[in-house]
């Protein structure tokens, strides 16, 4: 817990490194998204989840505008929720948290299911869909001993799955916070707001997974190498 709540410090500090702006809503998207997952790979489900809410609300402390009534936490927790548990060997939970995020997205009547492109209707967790499935042959070759934690064939599908379970939480929480109460978007349909964000979210997410993995590899095989130093009697 100590470990978690000194990388919450430094996921405060990315907090305040803005990426892009999120839509309709006053606040916007920074580095921390990208490293959140991180969390749950070196501290498990539990302990990277503690430090993303830790770090959240010193995020709060240092100025960063609330978003989601406090909530805020929720996101970058499922996301650090979801690595820790494959890095745990937790393959089964792993894959059923974000399935069950994006089931609880489109119960909402809120949420879109569909998005017009060109005349084909293309589903809005088409890339959320896909992140799971990567993530459950990553999760399938890594228990056969093909991939390993370490490598970055393994840390991005986690990081891509992990990000992608962040995200749909933050749809949910908008569902619920914003779009049910009419309040985002003035007097645009809430499927207008849902086609924005469709264009808007896979070149976002695959920035964050890229950067993610970039961070996160190298990171994670240092740990694994590193002894301690043998103490002299």
């Amino acid at each position: 817990m100590a470990s978690a709540a000194a990388f919450a410090a430094v996921y405060a500090i990315m907090g305040l490194v803005p990426l892009s702006r999120l839509v309709g809503i006053p606040s916007f998207i920074t580095m921390r998204e990208a490293i959140s997952p991180l969390a749950g790979m070196l501290f498990g489900p539990v302990g990277g989840g503690f430090s993303m809410v830790l770090g959240v609300y010193l995020d709060f402390a240092l100025g960063r505008p609330v978003s989601f009534l406090g909530l805020d936490f929720l996101v970058d927790m499922m996301a650090a929720v979801t690595a820790g548990l494959c890095f745990l060997g937790k393959r089964k939970l792993a894959l059923a948290v974000p399935s069950a995020l994006v089931v609880a997205f489109l119960a909402s009547p809120s949420s879109a299911w569909f998005v017009d492109v060109a005349g084909v209707p293309v589903p809005f967790v088409w890339m959320h869909v896909t992140s799971i499935a990567v993530l459950a042959v990553a999760l399938r070759l890594e228990k056969g001993g093909r991939l390993k934690k370490t490598g970055p064939f393994f840390v991005a599908p986690v990081m891509f799955a992990s990000t992608m379970a962040g995200h749909i939480t933050g749809g949910i929480l908008t569902e619920y916070i914003y779009l049910s109460a009419g309040t985002l978007f003035g007097s645009a349909s809430v499927q207008a707001y849902w086609t924005t964000v469709f264009y808007l979210y896979p070149a976002e997410r695959l920035f964050l997974t890229f950067v993610g993995t970039l961070v996160s590899v190298p990171v994670l095989r240092a740990l694994s190498s590193w002894r301690p130093p043998a103490t002299v009697s």
